[in-house]
């Protein structure tokens, strides 16, 4: 098949192989971040787990930290709260 798995980063994380897992499939055109159109499955995902839901709006504004409506995979990882402590790479 086409689609192929980055091999995971021994260095990672089980958290951070999910996310950047979970990362590759929302980013459906491979343009290394979710745009507003590939984050609605996130958003579903987050009605369902969170309420009330007008948090869930605020939370992904609070994700994107660029404010560019779309969301890198730091930002992702960042709001998830899996980064790593030494910083940004």
């Amino acid at each position: 098949s086409a689609f192929r798995m980055a091999e995971p980063d021994p260095s990672h994380t089980l958290e951070e192989r999910v996310v950047h897992w979970y990362f590759s499939q929302l980013d459906k055109n491979s343009s290394g971040d979710i745009g507003k159109k590939e984050i609605k499955p996130f958003k579903r995902l987050l009605r369902k787990k969170s309420k009330p839901k007008k948090c869930v709006k605020k939370f992904v504004e609070y994700c994107d930290i660029s404010n560019d409506k779309a969301l890198s995979l730091q930002e992702l990882m960042g709001c998830l709260g899996v980064t790593k402590e030494e910083g940004e790479s």
